[in-house]
């Protein structure tokens, strides 16, 4: 019996077409190509349910007459590819003829065009790629090209689609970087009715993107320009200056001959140029243009022509992390030379006579009730007690040794005494304590991150929520706001009230008093950033991820910070609070809260043993 048969082309087909449509983005990625290669100034997009439901692209371009319109949707059918050696030579993007018909195998198409030297276009309807309907039609010169019903007739693949907000993202990205790329064409965005994104042309790339990122950055823009001769490599765009970041890396573009490309080494080599200038976990805004030679680069080696290679990749890499850095030094310099101190450092000695050891209550601390001393001291003693003052107090109601069991041995477990004595500050950022024969640290930041941190995840829902009387108006990029829309409940559980206010800005009514002092523009956008970051993963694993992080992020803000001086019952407090609190070795972040000196030790620095 044979084995072996020949699949008939339509399943053939739809098979195929999985290699090139993997997401709506990916429909609106190869239409967006067609319609420039065709000279399109102006083109809209049309997304109902994030591409699940409907994809519309119209455009200006030259249009089609009714011959080209019916062979379009053929297999390999095209018109800019003759041979295969014209492959390293071909300059427009859709060449192949592979992506109409991968469409229209996996969805239902209505193709409205004309030319402009016709009297009237054609419409053409097919439903899996098969023709229901030819006509002609009154039309503007132009294409017109709706998809609908992606994957209706594949349900195994539809339901690995993303939800409609998370899919929405992805073409917005996508659109983004085609505005960048093309800043002459006139680019417009409907979604679900309402127009998200409205881009007229422009003649430079600044002023692009000020449309896409927000009209207040200009000044945070600089302009990169680098060429190097052997081999010929050419590299032009603009990044953010060391004060303009962003939470996530939708915000760098990287474009190769004038394709936009996913390539992880190149950003990585973009971050390299931005090390020791940006705060941890914060990432540059960049779109940057690189141009060799078309021998040098092979840009077939993803089915969507999403990825490249390059011959020499080392040197382009070094070339974008040297300029970037360069680049940003230069901004640095001028900065300093134009805006001059307005004082001149003194390098004078404090004699030791003019130290003032009075006590100092530390003001900001009145606003962090989790820092108020569980028992208050007589007057008498918290003015007569100066910082370096040694107290006492029963280690049941304080502190037992604040490092890991690692660190000692059973035997020392158990010789533990009831009491510690408090030495006081040191920098204002560690306390520190006599335990035994050991000298502890800790960590005053790191200890209340991690009090607060098992406060915000065990006992959240108990915790007050202060009604703000003045409402606070966040600015959010109007992309995002589907996403705040989808995990709204996700704030609400977390005690912030919030709603949406216009197509980009949200409205917070209420959050937790221990938030009150917190910058609450970069935690939501923060959040906004972990959603998009983590959108694949498990709806379970996602929320206790995005739990976990916020929890650990608000009791960052929210903690006393190296350099806050506190009082003695300050002390006291965060001691006692920390010995109560689970998991107190370290904090939310892995960093340690203390650090233990034996006496041993220490008489071995003085060679005393």
């Amino acid at each position: 019996m044979q084995k072996i048969k020949l699949l008939p082309p339509y399943e053939a087909q739809k098979i195929a077409a999985g290699e090139v449509i993997e997401r709506p983005a990916n429909i609106v990625k190869e239409l967006l190509e067609n319609s420039i290669d065709a000279g399109a100034t102006r083109i809209t997009i049309y997304l109902q349910e994030g591409g699940h439901d409907l994809i519309r692209v119209v455009d200006n371009g030259c249009g089609m007459n009714n011959e080209d319109a019916l062979i379009c949707f053929d297999r390999h059918a095209t018109s800019k590819l003759n041979t295969f050696d014209e492959l390293n030579t071909i300059t427009t993007f859709g060449f192949r003829g592979e992506a109409l018909a991968s469409i229209a195998a996996i969805s239902k198409i209505t193709l409205i065009t004309k030319e402009e030297t016709a009297t009237c276009g054609v419409n053409i309807q097919l439903q899996s790629d098969i023709q229901k309907k030819v006509q002609p039609i009154a039309c503007t010169t132009g294409t017109d090209l709706s998809v609908a019903d992606l994957f209706y007739q594949m349900p195994a693949r539809k339901k690995f689609l993303k939800a409609p907000p998370v899919e929405s993202r992805h073409i917005l990205q996508l659109i983004h970087a085609f505005c960048l790329n093309y800043p002459t064409i006139h680019f417009s965005v409907y979604i679900d009715g309402h127009e998200t994104l409205n881009c007229p042309p422009v003649t430079e790339l600044i002023d692009r993107c000020a449309q896409l990122w927000g009209h207040n950055i200009h000044k945070s823009l600089l302009d990169i320009h680098e060429t190097r001769q052997k081999p010929a490599i050419e590299l032009h765009g603009i990044i953010g200056n060391q004060h303009l970041w962003k939470y996530d890396r939708s915000s760098l573009f990287i474009f190769v001959n004038k394709r936009w490309v996913k390539n992880q080494k190149l950003g990585t080599a973009i971050l390299k140029g931005y090390q020791n200038v940006l705060p941890h976990g914060r990432f540059p805004v960049a779109c940057l243009f690189i141009t060799v030679d078309q021998n040098t680069v092979d840009i077939n080696v993803h089915p969507r022509k999403e990825e490249v290679v390059f011959m020499q990749p080392r040197l382009i890499e070094q070339l974008i992390e040297k300029t970037v850095q360069t680049t940003l030094e230069q901004h640095c310099t001028h900065l300093k030379k134009t805006n001059p101190l307005p004082f001149a450092i003194s390098h004078h000695t404090v004699q030791p006579s003019t130290i003032d050891h009075s006590p100092y209550i530390f003001s900001s601390l009145k606003e962090r009730p989790f820092l108020h001393a569980a028992h208050q001291s007589s007057p008498t003693t918290s003015i007569a007690q100066p910082h370096h003052a040694i107290s006492q107090m029963p280690l049941q109601s304080a502190i037992e040794s604040p490092i890991p069991a690692q660190n000692f041995d059973q035997s020392t477990q158990e010789q533990i005494s009831e009491n510690y004595l408090l030495i006081g500050q040191f920098h204002n950022t560690y306390v520190l304590i006599q335990h035994n024969e050991n000298l502890i640290l800790i960590d005053q930041h790191a200890a209340h991150e991690r009090i607060l941190y098992e406060l915000f995840a065990n006992r959240f829902s108990e915790l007050a929520t202060t009604r703000l009387i003045f409402p606070q108006t966040i600015m959010i990029g109007s992309h995002d706001l589907p996403l705040i829309t989808q995990y709204e409940t996700f704030f609400t559980d977390n005690g912030i009230m919030l709603e949406p206010f216009g197509q980009d800005q949200l409205i917070i009514h209420a959050l937790p008093t221990h938030l009150k002092n917190v910058d609450l523009t970069q935690l939501v956008h923060q959040v906004i950033g972990w959603c998009k970051e983590y959108a694949a993963i498990e709806k379970k694993e996602f929320f206790n991820l995005i739990h976990e992080k916020l929890h650990a992020q608000m009791a960052c803000k929210a903690a006393i910070k190296a350099g806050d001086e506190l009082t003695i019952d300050q002390m006291h407090d965060l001691l006692g609070k920390l010995y109560k609190t689970a998991n107190r070795f370290s904090c939310p972040h892995g960093r340690p809260t203390s650090y233990s000196l034996s006496l041993p030790e220490i008489e071995r620095k003085f060679k005393r043993r």
